[in-house]
């Protein structure tokens, strides 16, 4: 039998690498050799306090590489090949995916959380998910795809309007790439926000320009007001001065993931009356093919450089050190933007 290494969750805050059998392919899977796989904001919880759906879990659900091996001889064109995962296998039979909306599936698999996902040499992805990259695509990137589609759908889902003025709260690796979504889409300014100051300081080497920590500003006053505000924060706070900074008829995009109550004063309430204001929430990314290709328009928009992905790592590790990553990340040891697990231990 043949093993892999893999960081596998055996309970709530244990996570341990341990030897465990290379996956046994269906079909229509492949084999991903994991070249790189990011450590989401949401993989915390997942790891130190709730939990996955069930234990033994292997987490990890950004991440991306090449094909190794397949389950039948008619997927043997993809062997080598470089690929990023989308993690959502959804039922393909519920009310939701019979119109196309897989990020609503009601009874979804999903790899990292549901199933074993990429913080292992190796993963077992169902051919349908793979998103075929060109070579020239730099392996970390793989590691992108995920998030960026994210952000990609929140933009498209609040259905952003040319020479628009929006402003992002939060400037964690989503609210990043929905600043850079933001302007590649053509908004006329673009107003980047977030408390700390070296998160502020990169979105401008990523050629946000127009950012600012909220902490030494006073956005009301250098700030007009805007056509949307994407919150992408969690944070009360944010949702309240994104409502303060919207113009009349204007949108909240809501991607941000509170952990507190988030209360409503009878005179915020009132704004988003007399302003008519619309309120989207968005969850998860897209997964149709059809009128677009969002992992795709995604992939592009990386290799072309119209979002810039590799200036956000700050951290990487090896796969013996993933819970150090995590731990790194949970307590705020240091700053950090995007730390990513390479398997093959190179830094």
């Amino acid at each position: 039998m043949q093993t892999m290494k893999a960081a596998v969750l055996k309970n709530i805050g244990t996570l341990e690498i341990e030897e465990v059998p290379i996956p046994v392919l269906g079909e229509n899977d492949a084999l991903v050799k994991v070249s790189a796989c990011g450590i989401c904001g949401s993989d915390l919880p997942r790891i130190l306090t709730k939990g996955t759906y069930h234990f033994p879990t292997i987490p990890g659900h950004e991440f991306g590489g090449r094909v190794q091996k397949v389950g039948s001889e008619k997927y043997n064109e993809l062997v080598g090949l470089k690929v990023a995962v989308n993690p959502l296998i959804p039922c393909h039979h519920c009310d939701m995916c019979e119109i196309g909306k897989f990020a609503q599936c009601e009874q979804y698999d999903f790899l990292g959380s549901r199933s074993d996902g990429g913080f292992a040499e190796y993963v077992r992805v169902p051919v349908a998910n793979l998103i075929l990259l060109p070579e020239i695509f730099d392996e970390r990137a793989t590691a992108f795809l995920e998030p960026v589609t994210v952000a990609l759908h929140v933009v498209q889902n609040c259905n952003m309007e040319f020479g628009v003025k929006a402003a992002i709260f939060g400037l964690g690796a989503i609210g990043m790439f929905v600043a850079q979504w933001v302007k590649a889409f053509g908004a006329k300014r673009v107003f980047a926000l977030d408390i700390d100051e070296h998160k502020v300081q990169l979105a401008k080497q990523l050629g946000l320009k127009d950012a600012f920590c909220i902490k030494n500003v006073n956005i009301d006053e250098i700030i007009p007001k805007v056509d949307f505000v994407f919150e992408a924060s969690g944070a009360a706070s944010a949702f309240y001065q994104g409502i303060s900074l919207l113009r009349q008829s204007g949108t909240l995009g809501l991607v941000g993931r509170p952990t507190r109550a988030v209360t409503i004063e009878p005179n915020i309430f009132e704004k988003l009356l007399r302003s008519q204001l619309k309120i989207q929430g968005t969850w998860s990314f897209e997964a149709k093919n059809f009128p677009y290709n969002a992992w795709q328009q995604s992939a592009e928009a990386i290799a072309d450089g119209k979002i810039k992905v590799l200036p956000l790592i700050s951290h990487t590790f090896g796969l013996e050190n993933v819970l150090e990553a995590v731990q790194l990340m949970a307590e705020k040891k240091e700053f950090y933007s995007k730390v990513l697990i390479l398997p093959d231990g190179t830094k």
